[in-house]
């Protein structure tokens, strides 16, 4: 969790304010990956103090033309302008030098370098004139000046291996400032955070404004870009279909504009096809000290939800079902069969799955083609009677799942990291049902993913479910599970809380439900 510090903010030093008019620009920017034309003629204006979202369905082009702005890609055709003048972004060395700076939205830093030392890798202060060394004690005092003007409390010598994504992400805000960039771009930094760190993201965002710097954010979530922005400028296609400001705001508008088509407020699904038969069961499971006392029956046909927040435990819960982490205590059947701390390559064959949460680390080999990670999981269906793999049944069942899935990508060849978020999550989503698991446990499957192909994969979901898989969803976005599960179960510390059916899974219910209220109140 991101902590806000005690220091005084009068103290830091003050940002200058820009002139008041665009202060970086994109001009008819073309970009073309061969044949694939991304983007296709996009003009954006970048104002100080103003944050300018993009929004777009996955694939959209809206990483692709941050990448550019970031000096990460050259555009095919289309020029850039800073202050009026003619700009040229051939590095993000060149970007930096304009004070232009990318927010990632998975931070890949050195894991053993400290806060002070990665906020100022490659641009270490040298001291000495004979004898060159690097200052510390200037690292060391900037950094703690830029953290504490952003009220952050993170300690300069910790290792960034320790942080949250979210405490790296805010370290970039930091590395911005440090470096004199006053041109920030967030692409999706909100997904893998909880409501509270993303209340604290926006607060420092919106003093940034204040303090005339010139902001730009990507995010699919329609709350956060409404109250975050002064300007929204929606993609489909790689085509700007629509530019609005603050004021002109309106859900269903920017919904329809993105996906093409009017967008209903999705409800929830009143037929359930659980039935009695149980196939997962979970009976005083625990992994100390992280959770305790976990049991639960999954029945074939349903739909069970995990709620609570961010580090409760329910990830954790998952990956001991599925053997990646061990129990301390505890049992957990499949089918009637003890399967507790099987490992989990047998679990697979046997019928049960699990997509993660954090696809490209665990979910995928983003150098392989889609084809490859897609037929990952069922190397025995294309493995010939010699051992080698069949071309033909790998491409076969990989334009089966990229049709059924609705995976935008230039072929089947092309590389997973080629992606958008998005997509690269329907390829691992698709990954593991093709196998036809009777049971598929879900950490997240909707992270990174825009409202139409949420719409996509909860009706995936539904029909997993009709056809008599049992599925175990775990969820941070609380519509998410009012919207799919028969059941919710609440973990709040590592124990469970809470059990919700039918009229008591509302959003309302399902927040309350795991903000910790004592056992003998919970519903179970």
């Amino acid at each position: 969790m991101i902590q806000l510090s005690n220091a005084s903010h009068a103290h830091a030093p003050a940002i200058d304010k820009p002139a008041a008019r665009a202060v970086l620009a994109a001009h008819g920017i073309v970009k073309r990956f061969g044949p694939v034309e991304v983007l296709g003629g996009v003009d954006l204006q970048l104002k100080p103090g103003r944050i300018l979202t993009l929004m777009g369905e996955n694939g959209a082009g809206k990483s692709t033309m941050f990448r550019i702005l970031a000096g990460q890609l050259q555009p095919s055709a289309g020029t850039l302008s800073l202050n009026g003048g003619p700009l040229h972004l051939a590095s993000p060395h060149a970007a930096h030098a304009h004070g232009i700076h990318l927010v990632p939205q998975e931070p890949m830093l050195l894991p053993e370098l400290t806060v002070a030392e990665t906020m100022f890798l490659g641009r270490l202060p040298m001291a000495g004139t004979w004898l060159r060394h690097v200052d510390w004690k200037d690292v060391r005092r900037r950094s703690r000046t830029v953290l504490d003007m952003l009220e952050l409390d993170i300690d300069i010598d910790t290792c960034a291996k320790t942080l949250s994504i979210a405490q790296l992400q805010l370290i970039e805000c930091a590395k911005a400032l440090l470096h004199d960039c006053r041109i920030i771009l967030f692409d999706e930094p909100t997904s893998p955070l909880t409501a509270y760190e993303v209340d604290t993201l926006f607060k420092i965002m919106r003093r940034l404004a204040t303090d005339g710097c010139t902001l730009s954010f990507i995010s699919h979530r329609t709350e956060e870009v409404m109250s975050i922005s002064d300007d929204i400028v929606v993609l489909r296609d790689g085509r700007p279909v629509d530019c609005v400001e603050r004021g002109d705001f309106d859900r269903t508008r920017l919904l329809s504009k993105m996906v093409g088509r009017t967008i209903r407020d999705i409800p929830r699904r009143e037929k359930s096809h659980a039935t009695d038969d149980a196939v997962l069961e979970v009976e005083n499971l625990a992994s100390e000290p992280v959770f305790r006392r976990i049991g639960f029956t999954l029945r074939r046909g349903e739909i069970l939800g995990l709620a609570g927040l961010v580090g409760a435990g329910r990830t954790e819960i998952a990956e001991t079902i599925f053997g990646v982490r061990r129990p301390t205590s505890g049992a957990v059947r499949l089918a009637g069969e003890d399967i507790t701390a099987k490992p989990c390559h047998g679990l697979i064959r046997k019928g049960l799955v699990y997509v993660p949460e954090d696809r490209a680390r665990h979910g995928a080999v983003l150098s392989m083609s889609i084809a490859q990670n897609i037929t990952s999981g069922l190397l025995e269906r294309v493995r010939q009677s010699a051992g080698l793999l069949s071309d033909d049944d790998e491409t076969r069942l990989g334009a089966d799942a990229v049709r059924e899935f609705r995976v935008r990508c230039a072929g089947l060849d092309q590389p997973l990291r080629e992606l958008s978020g998005g997509n690269q999550q329907k390829v691992v989503f698709s990954k593991w049902i093709a196998t036809g698991p009777k049971v598929a446990i879900l950490d997240e499957p909707t992270r990174g993913v825009d409202v139409g192909s949420k719409e996509e994969i909860y009706e995936l979901i539904e029909a997993m479910a009709r056809d008599g898989m049992a599925v175990l969803v775990i969820s941070s976005e609380t519509e998410e599970l009012v919207r799919l599960c028969d059941r919710v179960l609440s973990i709040y510390e590592g124990e469970l809380v809470a059990e919700l059916c039918g009229t008591q899974i509302t959003p309302e219910g399902v927040s309350a439900s795991y903000l910790g209220k004592p056992r003998d109140e919970a519903t179970l």
